[in-house]
């Protein structure tokens, strides 16, 4: 079962985007991330191992920087 939380399409500064990742990255240091647009959905925990995959493709008009993170729900489904 899965349950969509948050995403976002937006197009801003890279300065801005810098900031948004550099609170991102604060926030899984921390070991929660709070993404929702209604503010009373509990942050969701992480749980290690996190396993990432951060793909950067150079295209004809565009560069594309896409990071995908996944991590278990619980520490008990670490193992399977």
């Amino acid at each position: 079962m899965s349950k969509h939380v948050f995403d976002l399409h937006e197009r801003a500064t890279h300065e801005l985007v810098a900031e948004q990742l550099r609170t991102l990255a604060d926030q899984l240091a921390a070991g929660e991330v709070s993404l929702s647009h209604e503010d009373w959905r509990p942050p969701t925990v992480v749980v290690d191992p996190v396993d990432v995959v951060v793909d950067l493709s150079r295209k004809h008009h565009h560069v594309e920087l896409e990071i995908r993170m996944r991590w278990p729900l619980t520490p008990e489904a670490r193992t399977r």
